[in-house]
């Protein structure tokens, strides 16, 4: 039987969006740069540009059993965020406009956010993440 793994996009304008993720380990292993925004499907804007990446202005999570990285994704992906085990936090980034945007981070970024998760071994292992994003275009 496979992970349960579920990425719900809660709300999206043309400013923002915002996704909640939630995994259950079964019997599959760790997620590895398993993509979980594509800013290619995100709305476009008024005048017609697509989203080409996300600054992430505020995250939530509940984390139990297992390591999470927060991915911007590249040629090489880099890790935007390091969720550690057996925590549940919050972070307000918006007082300076949020993290860089994601096609920031290394060389040949596509604007995409990646998970990738470290430890999971148990059923009872699993994630909550909620990430509120402000869209970028080209």
């Amino acid at each position: 039987m496979a992970d349960i793994t579920t990425s719900t996009k809660i709300s999206e304008s043309e400013r923002e969006v915002v996704y909640a993720f939630q995994y259950q380990y079964v019997d599959t292993g760790n997620e590895s740069a398993v993509l979980k925004v594509d800013v290619s499907g995100l709305a476009k804007n008024s005048s017609g540009e697509a989203c080409s990446a996300v600054r992430i202005i505020e995250a939530w999570w509940t984390i139990y059993g297992l390591t999470v990285e927060v991915l911007a994704d590249a040629s090489t992906d880099v890790i935007i965020l390091h969720l550690d085990e057996n925590q549940s936090g919050y972070q307000d980034f918006s007082r300076f406009g949020g993290l860089p945007k994601t096609t920031a981070y290394g060389s040949s970024p596509s604007g995409d956010i990646k998970f990738t998760t470290t430890g999971s071994a148990a059923t009872t292992d699993a994630y909550q993440i909620c990430l509120r994003m402000i869209k970028e275009y080209s």
